[in-house]
């Protein structure tokens, strides 16, 4: 996850910053009018409501922070009642003790509906809210960001005004169903024998050969290693929950020479400043970089890695309940998905013409 800043430029324009990831660039590329500014290293877009939300759409997995100059240039985000409406939301998502990530996606898909409802939320009706939906819908707008609106609504109207059966019925987006991108044993191979250096190296085969999210490998601290038991501690994985998973024999190898060669105090990796890790844009070019030299699929991301580690565990007989746990799934339709993607063994597969003959043949 990233931050991307929103600010007032020149010209009536918006200035949109952002640490560099390939993903991003193609992102701010969707939006029409958008300049790159190669002096200052910076894009910008046409000023406009809609232009906000599409950013928003568009960087659904980073954080998304406008500047209060921004929001006082919009006489409909500046009104006091709606203000007090975004507050009493974000109020009750911090009781609910939802990450600032979600806090702030949630606060601009209210702002997004209060804008479209023109009207007191606490009068909408039953039908204002399913025809906001379906028009999002109609309007080509993503799954998830639909599904997040509609959670957004949930919250409000459910803990918030205390009007239950005004979200009873919703229509929601139904999921996409892809299956996840997996790199064979013999690319991961490759990948991690093309890292630049020790450090990358390290932290590659970590993220691999542990299952680990982007966000839980680069906050891994010298203490989380736990090599006499040939574990991992994640602290404060996805719904901020801790498990433990496995330590690789040559995992640990290499942790043993880096820390050797790099000498971290705190952090296992890092950034420029010693009391902070490196960031998520530096870890995914760490791979990048490896992907690029390894010559393989160019849709592979760190996360596939991850993938890939459920995937061959499934491959090696691991039973599925146990990579569940190895992954930090709170439901085990999560990791199922893994079992539509296992490699086909063909060649363990017999054709029913030909058992029915072997048994015709015994017969005889």
């Amino acid at each position: 996850m990233g931050i991307i800043h929103i600010t007032n430029g020149e010209n009536e324009r918006l200035v949109v910053q952002f640490r560099y990831s390939p993903e991003r660039v193609a992102a701010v590329k969707r939006i029409p009018g958008r300049e790159w500014h190669p002096q200052q290293k910076v894009w910008s877009v046409p000023y406009s409501q809609d232009a906000i939300e599409q950013i928003q759409e568009l960087f659904l997995g980073d954080r998304v922070v406008i500047a209060e100059s921004v929001r006082a240039a919009s006489p409909e985000l500046a009104s006091d009642q709606v203000k007090l409406v975004v507050a009493a939301l974000d109020e009750e998502l911090t009781l609910r003790e939802y990450s600032p990530n979600t806090r702030d996606n949630y606060r601009l898909h209210m702002l997004r509906f209060l804008r479209w409802l023109r009207k007191d939320p606490s009068s909408a009706e039953e039908g204002d809210l399913r025809a906001y939906l379906v028009e999002m819908l109609d309007n080509g707008l993503s799954a998830s960001y639909v599904r997040q609106a509609k959670a957004a609504l949930i919250v409000y109207y459910e803990s918030v005004l205390k009007q239950p059966e005004k979200i009873s019925d919703l229509p929601g987006a139904k999921s996409e169903k892809k299956l996840p991108l997996v790199l064979s044993k013999d690319e991961i191979r490759r990948l991690l024998q093309s890292a630049d250096n020790l450090k990358s190296e390290t932290f590659l085969t970590l993220v691999y050969s542990a299952g680990l999210r982007t966000s839980e490998a680069i906050q891994l601290r010298i203490e989380d290693i736990l090599s006499d038991r040939h574990q991992i501690r994640v602290i404060g994985g996805k719904g901020d929950k801790d498990r433990y998973t496995i330590l690789a024999d040559k995992a640990l190898l290499l942790l043993q020479d880096h820390y050797k060669e790099y000498r971290p105090v705190d952090w296992l990796f890092p950034g420029k400043e010693p009391k902070s890790h490196i960031s998520a844009s530096t870890a995914q070019r760490i791979l990048q970089r490896a992907r690029e030299k390894a010559q393989i699929n160019p849709e592979a991301t760190l996360h596939t890695l991850r993938h890939s580690f459920a995937t061959h565990l499934l491959e090696d007989g691991v039973d599925i309940r146990y990579i569940q746990e190895l992954l930090g799934h709170a439901d085990i339709e999560t990791t199922m998905l893994y079992t539509h993607v296992l490699k086909p063994r063909l060649e363990q597969v017999r054709s029913p013409l030909d058992r029915f003959l072997d048994g015709e043949a015994m017969d005889e």
